[in-house]
């Protein structure tokens, strides 16, 4: 079961963003999307969910996307955006229980207690979402998107997670406690897309990596293949070393284990 795009192209007016991208996410895996800021990592995310008009199909589970009305897509595919603006005063409880209105499975009192804990936040349920801080609330949407495909497989069928940027305004123990949900998911059948800007997260956590530029797929493969100093270098601009301490000594800080 996968994820599969063929021939997506996007253009925001007279302006391409995605030119004949081919794409294939498999179940039980983390396919990170990797790339410099503009080259169509989120749009691509946003053609596979189907909310952008493409060029090019996209198949979920073997069935196209088109062919699946909207509550149908959100019980088996959960998308968190990069950031998420509420307009009225919501508790933390609510939004997480926004999650249960596609669920395929009965309402439960317990799946989002779960979620949260899960995230970090058990006991948050009563506080205004509006008062929490930036990575309070990008792991409130994240408990919310979990509690919409809380079984990453029902009946034999993967669902998916699909996450723009699920780490960026974190730090690095809820980053890894973040990668390591998806690493779960993806381990009990679920598959997992990940827009990721951090390189080394990437390498600890994805199965497999797309690496984009300019609107087209410059590698993909497994993050042996993909990330490799020449690659790299062409992707971003800068001279990449992989595996490689600075030359002149200078500190760095990484996380070395995925467990």
């Amino acid at each position: 079961m996968m994820i599969q795009a063929s021939g997506i192209s996007v253009t925001f007016g007279r302006r391409g963003v995605l030119f004949g991208v081919d794409f294939t996410a498999r179940a039980g895996e983390i396919t990170a999307i990797v790339g410099p800021n503009g080259s169509g990592k989120t749009t691509l995310l946003r053609a596979l969910c189907d909310e952008i008009p493409h060029d090019g199909q996209v198949r979920i589970n073997g069935r196209s996307i088109t062919s699946f009305d909207g509550a149908e897509l959100a019980t088996i595919r959960a998308v968190l955006p990069q950031s998420v603006t509420l307009a009225f005063a919501f508790t933390v409880a609510e939004v997480v229980n926004l999650g249960q209105t596609a669920r395929a499975a009965r309402p439960s009192a317990d799946v989002p207690r779960r979620a949260l804990a899960a995230v970090g936040l058990a006991g948050y349920g009563a506080r205004r979402y509006q008062d929490l801080s930036g990575g309070e609330q990008q792991r409130v949407q994240l408990a919310r998107v979990l509690v919409q495909v809380w079984e990453p497989l029902v009946d034999g069928t993967p669902r998916w997670l699909l996450l723009d940027e699920p780490v960026a305004s974190l730090d690095i123990g809820h980053q890894l406690m973040v990668m390591r949900l998806a690493q779960d998911f993806a381990a009990r059948g679920g598959g997992v897309i990940a827009v990721m800007h951090d390189l080394n997260l990437t390498a600890l956590f994805a199965d497999k990596v797309v690496l984009m530029r300019l609107g087209r797929v410059a590698a993909a493969g497994t993050v042996e293949q993909v990330m490799t100093d020449a690659t790299l270098t062409a992707a971003y601009g800068p001279a990449l070393r992989v595996n490689a301490a600075p030359a002149d000594g200078s500190v760095f800080v990484l996380p070395h284990s995925a467990a």
